[in-house]
């Protein structure tokens, strides 16, 4: 039974509107703070907070949406504005083709998600959900937010459970990252320990309806990218 203690925590708005705090932090210090490690690093590691914060999110969306189909429509649309934004800010070029951006991340984490549910079988449907997550591997987050988004899909609204699969993800990350990442890249993985605490305290409601709760981080995430990158450009 959930804590009704945890009811009264952080709505579904209020995560969202941290975790789009986060992530312009995380581009901010990618695009302007490379060189300064001071700042850097804590940014960096307050930005790791975005991505599992995004992957429950989306499992959400997923259990209450009225229509999947208009789901991954949204996600498309603002994943191929995003293209040219996100290759400018994170690889400076205007297409990258071996790193797409993180709304088409979440688009195969909501099909990994789509694909574990409607199979009966969980078995099966768990090889048949590694599909998109591996698929992801070209993405950003790739593989690590599916799985995020599975984890949460899973755990269902259990804030015990929410909190201790995705606390396994993040240390199964960090341990991948110790021996395939530099040693700065380890350092602000540890945010990754940060988000599955906020997540208990999610209070399972979405928190009040309106246009500009439900449309903000499609639009924010390619403008606020494109923002970035025009400072880039211009200094």
């Amino acid at each position: 039974m959930v804590n009704s203690a945890v009811k009264k925590g952080l709505s579904g708005n209020a995560l969202k509107y941290i975790a789009l705090a986060a992530m312009t932090l995380d581009h901010v210090a990618l695009a302007f703070f490379g060189g300064v490690a001071a700042a850097y690093i804590p940014m960096r590691i307050v930005g790791k907070l975005t991505m599992p914060i995004m992957c429950c999110m989306l499992a959400e969306g997923y259990r209450y949406t009225k229509s999947l189909p208009k789901y991954y429509l949204r996600l498309f649309v603002f994943a191929v504005i995003s293209t040219v934004p996100y290759s400018l800010v994170v690889h400076d070029t205007l297409f990258c083709y071996t790193d797409f951006n993180f709304l088409f991340t979440l688009i195969l984490s909501l099909a990994a998600i789509n694909v574990f549910d409607k199979v009966k079988n969980k078995l099966p449907g768990l090889f048949l959900a590694l599909i998109p997550v591996a698929v992801s591997y070209f993405c950003d987050w790739g593989i690590t937010a599916p799985l995020y988004a599975m984890v949460f899909f899973i755990a269902g609204k259990d804030p015990y459970k929410r909190t201790a699969f995705s606390m396994g993800i993040s240390i199964l990350y960090i341990i991948v990252a110790v021996f395939t990442k530099s040693f700065t890249a380890v350092l602000t993985s540890l945010g990754l320990l940060l988000a599955p605490i906020l997540l208990y305290f999610y209070s399972g409601e979405r928190g009040k309806k309106s246009a500009v709760n439900k449309w903000l981080f499609y639009i924010y995430y390619p403008l606020h990218l494109s923002v970035i990158a025009l400072i880039t450009y211009l200094t």
